[in-house]
């Protein structure tokens, strides 16, 4: 459930922000998350310095439990964050997932 709530909220965060991000966040809501990834992939070629797109990376790779990519995902997350709470977000997930 916890999951499902990030999910939604990392929808609404980039709903109409871009093509890509909003066709990621309609099919991650439709629980189509290897499809998300694609979009997410194609949203990230466009802006490589994004964290909002790594973090909604390293969610949809955390809910296909696949913790290897989610942990990339993560630090790139941290390396170009300049928010504290999203950068605080990523040093979480990080050390959880260095654990495994």
């Amino acid at each position: 459930m916890k999951i499902l709530r990030i999910f939604i909220l990392s929808g609404l965060l980039f709903a109409g922000s871009n093509d890509a991000l909003s066709k990621a966040s309609a099919a991650m809501k439709a629980g189509m998350y290897k499809e998300a990834l694609g979009h997410i992939s194609v949203s990230q070629q466009t802006d490589m310095t994004n964290p909002d797109i790594y973090r909604m990376k390293a969610l949809l790779h955390e809910a296909l439990d696949e913790p290897n990519h989610a942990l990339i995902a993560w630090q790139y997350c941290l390396k170009y964050s300049k928010n504290e709470i999203l950068s605080s977000e990523a040093k979480v997930h990080i050390q959880s997932l260095s654990l495994e």
